[in-house]
């Protein structure tokens, strides 16, 4: 079910929301040399760097929350856990993880690269939430999750709050990512006045049940009047409260809402969702292919790049060049003689060593790198479970020896299992889901 929702000819996502995303990606260069102009500390190095500390600090979100708030279950909060689980239920998706928190700021988000996600609810907000307004939101976030857009999300700003420099460079994206979010929201409550419910509150807060949102709704006739007044909503990332109520007006109405009304009707049985990864030895057939695997390496070699250039990976390189010879570990030393017979430069060097210090970490935190998580892709052991730090280390210690032997990295490309897979015991997959 969760694939169908985004699958044509009956797909929920808004028009444009892919071309606006790629749209946004090609000109990050552009808005990032824009934001230097106004920020001179901001450099596209240090925007990349960003990114891959935001994907480290979603992958230990998940701890912070269960220290530091309410996990739902069907012994807390069972009423929420039930609207929860009856929203997955409908959509055929998993039932994520769900917290209460105090934030005062973000009404609801959802956090997560891979499964299981996380959903975060303020409880400013929670208490002034009607179960059907309640499931519109929490529909909202799972229709994120099924979407692919929490993968992004999340590294974009993995607190759930508005970043002013992120909005203005993927804000056209973002703004049309709640647009198809609020379909998935609608379909999942009782109706048209449950979702203006759950706006009113997630935008006015405790006010918003005061508030007469079809008055709110006539406002919009003064935007389309005054285009200046609607630049505002070019440095949000959420579309104004107006144009939301009225793409959900003409979205009721629809022959598409009315075909997803009686597909999503019926919840689907649990067990019929819950066996989501595959059992058994990984197969052959399950790595990843060649293009995929050339991809996701070209990304990250981007990132390490980016990484070496910033001030502080550059104070690090030349720092490793005013070392005397005694300071020099002999398994180090034996590495740099054994590449100076390669031809191998002191950058390729501290290259590769920034990349298995990223790839190790980042791997064995989250089973990915930023350039898996773009491609689909991700380390499993030989059983499909996420690998363990130590094997995550010592796959990349088998990498980066035989990156140092060009004819064993070269032909690695070309066959599916990887030598260092085989050494560390782990595979290279397709799929999201990182258990």
């Amino acid at each position: 079910m969760t694939a169908d929702l985004f699958a044509e000819p009956y797909s929920l996502r808004v028009r444009g929301e892919r071309v606006a995303f790629w749209l946004c990606v090609l000109a990050a260069p552009l808005a990032i040399l824009i934001l230097s102009t106004v920020f001179p500390s901001l450099s596209i190095q240090e925007f990349v760097l960003l990114i891959v500390v935001g994907l480290a600090f979603v992958s230990i979100t998940r701890g912070r929350l269960i220290g530091s708030s309410i996990r739902i279950n069907e012994r807390q909060f069972p009423e929420l856990h039930a609207i929860a689980s009856d929203v997955a239920r409908r959509l055929g998706m998993p039932v994520p993880q769900v917290f209460v928190r105090d934030d005062p700021f973000v009404p609801i988000a959802s956090v997560g690269v891979g499964e299981p996600y996380a959903l975060i609810i303020s409880s400013q907000y929670y208490e002034h939430l009607q179960r059907g307004e309640l499931a519109f939101l929490i529909a909202r976030e799972l229709g994120h999750i099924a979407a692919g857009h929490t993968r992004i999300m999340s590294l974009l700003s993995a607190s759930g709050r508005e970043n002013p420099a992120v909005t203005f460079v993927f804000g056209a994206w973002l703004r049309r990512t709640e647009f198809t979010a609020d379909r998935v929201g609608l379909l999942c409550c009782g109706g048209i006045e449950d979702a203006l419910g759950g706006i009113s509150i997630s935008t006015y807060h405790s006010i918003g049940r005061r508030v007469d949102m079809r008055a709110i709704a006539e406002q919009r006739r003064e935007l389309v009047a005054d285009a200046s007044l609607r630049m505002g909503e070019w440095t949000a990332s959420m579309p104004y409260a107006t144009n939301r109520l009225d793409a959900l007006a003409h979205f009721d109405t629809s022959p598409l809402a009315n075909h997803w009304r009686d597909r999503l009707a019926t919840p689907l049985p649990a067990a019929a969702i819950e066996a989501v990864e595959p059992e058994g030895r990984v197969k052959r057939r399950d790595c990843a292919p060649l293009p995929r695997r050339i991809a996701a390496a070209l990304i990250d070699l981007i990132t390490i790049s980016a990484i070496a250039k910033t001030p502080l990976g550059a104070t690090i390189s030349s720092s490793t060049k005013d070392l005397d010879d005694p300071d020099i570990p002999h398994w180090l030393k034996t590495l740099l003689e054994h590449a100076s017979t390669l031809q191998l430069g002191e950058h390729t060097i501290f290259t590769l060593i920034v990349f298995f210090v990223y790839s190790a970490f980042l791997v064995g935190l989250s089973g990915q790198t930023l350039g898996m998580m773009v491609m689909e892709l991700r380390v499993v052991t030989t059983r499909y479970s996420r690998p363990t730090i130590i094997q995550s280390v010592w796959r990349y210690m088998a990498a980066f020896a035989s990156a140092l032997t060009f004819f064993v990295a070269f032909a690695g490309f070309f066959v599916r299992v990887h030598p260092h897979d085989r050494v560390s015991g782990t595979r290279l997959v397709r799929g999201r889901k990182a258990a």
